[in-house]
């Protein structure tokens, strides 16, 4: 009801969406993530050789898993959602 009063009095219409889905709030915290990431500068980059020696071997060799688990646990969205 109030919604309706708004927009009759401004002259507009506001678009009804839903909720965001558990997966969109995800990306929107990885492009947040991603933002955070560029700011890295590479002379600390040497401090993490062997961290990420470690993560790569743990996950068998696998790059883009070790990056990928890395990406999820820094965006605070490590554990799946029911």
């Amino acid at each position: 009801m109030f919604v309706s009063q708004i927009e009759s009095k401004a002259g507009i219409m506001f678009e009804k969406i839903g909720a965001p889905l558990p997966d969109d709030i995800i990306k929107a915290s990885f492009r947040d993530t991603l933002k955070q990431l560029q700011e890295v500068e590479d002379k600390v980059l040497p401090i993490f050789e062997d961290a990420v020696d470690t993560l790569v071997t743990a996950e068998g060799g696998d790059v883009k898993r070790a990056l990928g688990k890395t990406l999820a646990l820094l965006s605070g969205h490590h554990k799946a959602v029911l």
